[in-house]
């Protein structure tokens, strides 16, 4: 409406809950819809094909790693 070309959500801890799949995937207002698998995601039965998920699994690795050889975690993050 105000002239943006392109909407993009992002979030790192995807709660939804319904029904949120059927609001953010209607009419095709986000180009795509970006979260991390931090917690569980999506229900197999949804159709949402805007939404991306990303790995968080090789940070969390990382993390248990130095935290393990202990090394610093706050490092990964500069």
């Amino acid at each position: 409406k105000e002239g943006a070309k392109r909407i993009f959500a992002c979030a790192s801890h995807a709660v939804f809950s319904p029904p949120s799949y059927e609001r953010l995937s209607a009419k095709d207002l986000f180009e795509q819809v970006i979260v991390t698998n931090s917690i569980p995601v999506l229900d197999n039965n949804v159709n949402f094909p805007q939404l991306k998920v990303l790995s968080v699994a090789n940070m969390l690795g990382e993390a248990i790693w130095r935290i393990h050889e202990e090394s610093s975690v706050s490092s990964m993050f500069r």
